[in-house]
């Protein structure tokens, strides 16, 4: 179509989304000034769909792919939640959609964006991991499409019936101060297990499984005519890791997940979960993150230190990621990390 969105550098959507949080940022200044009904009627766009989504551009990543970049925040009242990369693939059949966000809201605001793009309907749906961000926006897509499948992997599904679904929405809902009140759980309702090749409106997925990595439900999903792959938390660009839900995560599985992404010659661009698209050596990066996370780590653990002793020294060796989004986090990173040495010592 002549009006599609066009793909943009990394540099390029870090410019946008800066522009775009201003605007934000200058009505929201505008609206706290002004309460009359011409007011309203102006800031009329920011009360139909959550303000994050509506606010964060779709862009065209390859001949196929958009996504929205979502903000680096934890849910909360202002975000209403929303802080993944919501992403769309169009194919002949239609959208195939990947981690539609963290609420209903969100999953319907995603919805709205495409139709610039295309008036094809969605035809799947497919969750990354079980973690809320990616799969509580289910409900949007299904009310609009119920008969589109939710695929996930086979663990995903098991944990959320078994009552991870309900914690994960009463968590987001608590941590929003009530924005998913009107979300419904939508559990993903077609299971794979990774090694599936899959053919859908004449695009080629390929699925893979890497184990136990970000979390132990982890899918990543390789777009093969459009060299591209969604990694969903597995990679994460510059946001540290597993601080929200450190128990999921495996930091040797994610190590060696990342290093078959890259080494798969077939991909030259990456998806993260979170934070800007990625390349080859991007991706590098986050394996040296955990690589040097982990020997440091283990370097005072083998001087007889507990994590909360070490933490300061970690951190201080640590200091070339301190750029990285949630950096004061990194506590909880280690409590975590320290277990996993702990664990490989006994």
């Amino acid at each position: 179509m002549g009006n599609e969105p066009r793909p943009f550098s990394q540099e390029r959507i870090k410019q946008m989304h800066k522009a775009n949080l201003v605007k934000l940022a200058l009505l929201l200044l505008f609206n706290s000034f002004f309460h009359s009904s011409a007011s309203a009627q102006f800031l009329g766009g920011l009360t139909d769909l959550p303000p994050t989504i509506e606010n964060y551009p779709l862009q065209r990543l390859s001949e196929r792919v958009y996504v929205v970049i979502g903000p680096h925040d934890w849910p909360n009242k202002q975000t209403k939640g929303f802080m993944n990369n919501p992403a769309a693939i169009l194919t002949d059949a239609g959208f195939v959609i990947v981690d539609p966000g963290s609420s209903a809201d969100v999953g319907r605001g995603f919805l709205e964006k495409l139709k610039c793009v295309s008036d094809k309907p969605v035809v799947a749906v497919f969750n990354t991991h079980l973690h809320g961000d990616h799969f509580l926006g289910n409900q949007g897509i299904r009310d609009a499409y119920p008969k589109a499948p939710i695929y996930a992997h086979q663990r995903t599904i098991d944990r959320l019936r078994s009552g991870e679904a309900q914690e994960w929405h009463d968590r987001f809902n608590g941590m929003t101060q009530g924005a998913l009140a009107n979300t419904r759980i939508a559990i993903p309702d077609k299971a794979l297990k990774g090694g599936e090749t899959m053919q859908i409106g004449g695009i080629t997925l390929k699925i893979h499984h890497p184990g136990h990595a970000h979390s132990d439900t982890d899918l990543m999903i390789e777009v093969v005519e459009d060299k591209l792959m969604f990694m969903g938390d597995i990679s994460m660009n510059k946001f540290m890791p597993y601080s929200a839900m450190p128990q999921d995560a495996s930091f040797k599985g994610t190590a060696s997940a990342l290093r078959a992404a890259i080494d798969n010659t077939g991909v030259e661009t990456y998806v993260p979960g979170h934070g800007y698209p990625e390349d080859k050596k991007s991706m590098a990066i986050q394996i040296n993150f955990t690589e040097d996370l982990l020997a440091s780590v283990k370097k005072y653990f083998l001087q007889g230190m507990q994590a909360h002793e070490m933490t300061a020294r970690v951190e201080k060796d640590m200091e070339a990621y301190r750029t990285w989004d949630h950096f004061d986090e990194l506590g909880k990173v280690i409590a975590h990390a320290y277990v996993e040495v702990e664990d490989e010592h006994f």
